[in-house]
C-alpha cells in the first residue's frame, strides 16, 4: 500500500509549500457578524489573563488548579485548555467544540471561540458555502468534515491508481491484528 507523498511542510523545504499560518488562513475572510458560542463568564475571568499563543499554563500559579478542575491532577498534556491561538502558527485541529473547555480554540485577539465561518475557512471550505442547524450543529459539521482540500488531494490519488497510472507514494507497510 502507498500513501501520497507530503506536499507541505512547516519550512517548506523542497517542492513542498510551507505551511500557513492562522493569519495567512484567514486573511481577506470577510465575517462581519461572527457566528459563535460565547464563553461563560466564568471562562472569560481566565481567558482574559492570557494572550495569543498562550493556554492554562500561563496562568497565574495560584490560578491554575481552580482554572482546571478535575482536570488538573490528570495525565496528558492538556494544551486545549483555556487556548488563545497565535497569529503566527498553523492552527490546531478543527474540533466540533471549538468553545470547551478541553478543546478550546480562543480567538488570538478577541474574547470568543473561532467563529463558524473562521473555522470552515480553517478546513478549507469555500467561503459561500452554506451550513445549516444551530450554531452548534454548524460547528460539528466543520469539525466532522474532512478539510476539502484534503479530500480533494486524496481523491486525486485514488483517482490515479483507479485508472492505472504509476503514482509517487511512500510505501507502507502495515501487519493488521484481530487482537488489537
Amino acid at each position: 500500500m502507498t500513501l501520497p507523498l507530503p506536499t507541505h511542510s512547516q519550512k517548506g523545504t523542497g517542492k513542498n509549500i510551507k505551511w500557513l499560518t492562522l493569519r495567512e488562513g484567514l486573511k481577506d475572510l470577510v465575517d462581519p457578524q461572527p457566528e459563535f458560542v460565547p464563553y461563560s463568564e466564568n471562562r472569560l475571568k481566565y481567558l482574559r489573563l492570557l494572550t495569543a499563543g498562550q493556554n492554562w499554563r500561563d496562568l497565574p500559579s495560584e490560578l491554575k488548579a481552580a482554572a482546571m478542575g478535575g482536570a488538573y491532577k490528570s495525565e496528558g498534556g492538556k494544551v486545549g485548555f483555556y487556548r488563545r491561538l497565535a497569529w503566527e502558527k498553523p492552527s490546531p485541529t478543527v474540533t466540533t467544540s471549538p468553545h470547551q473547555k478541553a478543546t478550546d480554540m480562543c480567538h488570538p485577539d478577541e474574547l470568543r471561540p473561532l467563529s463558524v465561518r473562521e473555522c470552515a475557512r480553517i478546513q478549507t471550505f469555500p467561503d459561500d458555502w452554506v451550513f445549516y442547524g444551530s450554531t452548534a450543529s454548524k460547528y460539528r459539521q466543520i469539525g466532522n468534515a474532512v478539510p476539502v482540500l484534503l479530500g480533494k488531494a486524496i481523491g486525486e490519488y485514488l483517482y490515479q491508481i483507479v485508472k492505472g497510472d504509476r503514482v509517487q507514494g511512500r510505501e507502507i507497510f502495515q501487519q493488521l491484528s484481530l487482537f488489537a
